[in-house]
């Protein structure tokens, strides 16, 4: 049996004053994780109306609870996805140019044993980088390609282990919480925190209106809108079912576990250690402590994106650590804190494979209902910006290339 979930679900914020029971948008976003918030930004930017409805905060769920990692995928190195990788690639860069402050370079290490897994690291990572090469306020103490023998036997992960060096390639950390409310920040949307919506209105084979509770003092609130967006993350087959009765099965979910250790001397560039099935095993110093994940396991899709953790995941990841980076008492180290994160996988037509093997690429599709509502299906954080510039283009037929250069206002006004 799963644990009770850990994650910290941030308080919402106290009801806005002033507003008011009647609001009237072009365009209502339900959910306001990375895609809303992103989708809620695009369209402020062409100067059209939108309401970002959540039924709690404002990145406060899966957003809160990824890898943090704005990157073009190392692992589609090996599943040959090179498309989405080199997608992902630009859009890391553009990161970089819009939230400077909620970025961060790292020169990851990939170690590995042998001189030909070594020979085979450099080239692929080679050409990772040669691809990713657009890398704005690139840090110039960081150093990619072969790591020097004695900086790597000096860390001590190197010790004891079947790794005789590593590679190092670049990527992008954040703080993904904060880059979600500040895209919501940069946004000129009504924001709706903390409401439930009770039911919808339709006419003519389209959704007209919603109608919400306010979690927090109770107040009753309709919105009317012309288009609607659902970007429900892992949620979504779990809401189409509460609000419209349907049974079809839009999204397979993979959740995985992020364990978090105290920060160990000596321990300073973050680590990418390649698993069976294509994973990464990530240990990444940061906050002053130690984030080690993540793991893979399918949920069903009607349990949404709070799921448990199961005592084997934890043993997973000990599992790998002690077969992989020996050198560290891992068992001994207290857990300062885990999480569990899931992630919305479009299930394909050919639906046999595992999820470990599935594409991490999201679609956009019309609700088989409701002509005016657009679905968001799949996708991740690095490329979420790109996808929801792409929505906002065809709800408004505008193309909008600032989004690409405009800093974010950041959330907290600093």
């Amino acid at each position: 049996m799963a644990d009770d979930v850990k994650n910290p679900w941030p308080e919402l914020p106290a009801p806005s004053p002033g507003l008011g029971s009647e609001l009237d948008v072009e365009v209502a976003i339900i959910g306001a994780g990375i895609h809303g918030s992103a989708l809620a930004r695009e369209l402020g930017l062409r100067g059209v109306s939108c309401a970002l409805i959540d039924k709690g905060a404002i990145g406060g769920g899966t957003s809160q609870w990824s890898s943090q990692l704005l990157h073009g995928g190392i692992r589609y190195m090996l599943t040959g996805d090179i498309t989405q990788m080199r997608e992902g690639l630009r859009e890391r860069a553009t990161w970089a140019r819009i939230a400077p402050s909620r970025v961060k370079w790292e020169a990851f290490w990939m170690p590995h044993g042998g001189w030909i897994e070594g020979l085979t690291h450099r080239f692929g990572i080679g050409l990772y980088d040669h691809w990713g090469s657009d890398r704005p306020d690139w840090p110039a103490h960081l150093r990619l390609g072969a790591v020097p023998r004695e900086v790597f036997e000096a860390d001590p992960r190197s010790k004891g282990g079947p790794y005789g060096g590593a590679t190092a390639y670049a990527d992008l950390m954040t703080w993904d919480r904060e880059l979600v409310r500040d895209l919501a920040a940069s946004s000129t949307a009504v924001k709706l925190e903390g409401h439930d919506i009770e039911s919808f209105e339709s006419e003519g084979g389209e959704l007209r209106a919603a109608r919400l509770r306010d979690r927090r003092d109770g107040a009753a609130r309709r919105v009317t809108f012309r288009r609607v967006v659902f970007a429900l993350g892992p949620w979504h087959d779990k809401a189409m079912k509460e609000w419209f009765q349907d049974t079809y099965k839009w999204l397979r979910l993979s959740s995985g576990i992020h364990l978090w250790f105290p920060a160990q001397a000596g321990c300073e560039r973050p680590w990418a250690i390649r698993r069976p099935q294509g994973r990464i095993l990530f240990v990444i110093p940061r906050d002053g402590r130690l984030q080690v994940g993540t793991t893979e396991r399918e949920v069903h899709s009607e349990e949404g994106g709070a799921v448990g953790i199961l005592p084997s995941e934890r043993e997973e990841i000990y599992g790998a650590l002690e077969a992989k980076l020996p050198g560290i008492p891992w068992r001994k180290l207290p857990v300062l804190a885990e999480e569990t994160g899931v992630r919305p996988l479009v299930r394909p037509t050919q639906d046999r494979m595992g999820t470990s093997h599935m594409s991490r690429e999201a679609l956009l599709e019309t609700h088989p209902k409701f002509a005016n509502a657009t679905m968001v299906l799949g996708g991740k954080l690095t490329t979420a910006r790109a996808l929801m510039d792409r929505l906002a283009a065809k709800l408004t037929g505008r193309e909008c290339p600032e989004s690409r250069t405009l800093p974010l206002q950041k959330w907290d006004g600093q």
